[in-house]
């Protein structure tokens, strides 16, 4: 948790960064798979409802056609789904579709008789999942740059950020889920997980870890004459 704020805190001040804040918001609020991501459509996000449907991702690949933009099924059906939004999320999509407004985007580019894209490039393509990766790791890179350089002057062990790409964010969002105590078959649901049994390794990881700190703390209430 602490390096999540780390990591929002960070690109919010960077002026190089800030404009993928709002993508960073909605992957760890969401969950979503990084093909569900730059699939994502403004058809597919409900204000009013608050919610965010999810039903088809964008995969880039050569089926005999070169390398190219494809319109698939999520990975399993019970990737099939639809999201609540939380606060966080919702004013991430008001500030990414102001965003996409104020750089003067192109929105008619059309795959698949998808259009209207949430997460493009300056051309109006969807993002390339291997972008998404690459401003993550960007991002980590400078981070760690600068966390260096400020240690050197305080005199002290620099704290790096571990790397992180999209499988991680969304790793992420699920251990937020679980650390909320949220019930285990909601966090199926949203995360799309065909099987509970993989929700189930985040859960326990996650009751592992505090009942380990539960019992550490314990040692703080014995006191040493």
């Amino acid at each position: 948790l602490d390096q999540q704020r780390k990591l929002l805190a960070f690109v919010r001040d960077h002026e190089n960064f800030v404009v993928h804040l709002p993508m960073l918001q909605i992957m760890i609020g969401t969950g979503l798979r990084c093909g569900e991501l730059i699939g994502l459509t403004w058809k597919d996000v409900d204000m009013k409802k608050r919610t965010v449907s999810v039903d088809h991702q964008l995969t880039y690949k050569n089926y005999g056609d070169g390398c190219n933009f494809h319109k698939t099924l999520p990975k399993t059906q019970a990737g099939v789904r639809v999201i609540p939004m939380s606060k966080m999320v919702g004013k991430a999509f008001e500030t990414q579709r102001r965003l996409n407004f104020q750089l003067g985007i192109p929105r008619d580019v059309e795959i698949d008789g998808l259009s209207d894209f949430i997460f493009m490039s300056r051309s109006g393509r969807p993002m390339m999942p291997s972008s998404v990766n690459f401003i993550l790791r960007d991002i980590v890179k400078t981070y760690n740059q600068e966390e260096r350089e400020r240690a050197k002057r305080e005199k002290r062990k620099p704290e790096e950020m571990p790397h992180i790409s999209a499988h991680i964010l969304r790793h992420t969002a699920c251990t937020r889920m679980a650390e909320t105590d949220l019930d285990i078959k909601v966090v199926q649901y949203v995360m799309g997980h065909a099987n509970i049994s993989v929700t189930m390794d985040v859960y326990n990881h996650v009751t592992d870890r505090e009942r380990i700190e539960r019992e550490i703390a314990k040692l703080d209430e014995v006191q040493v004459m």
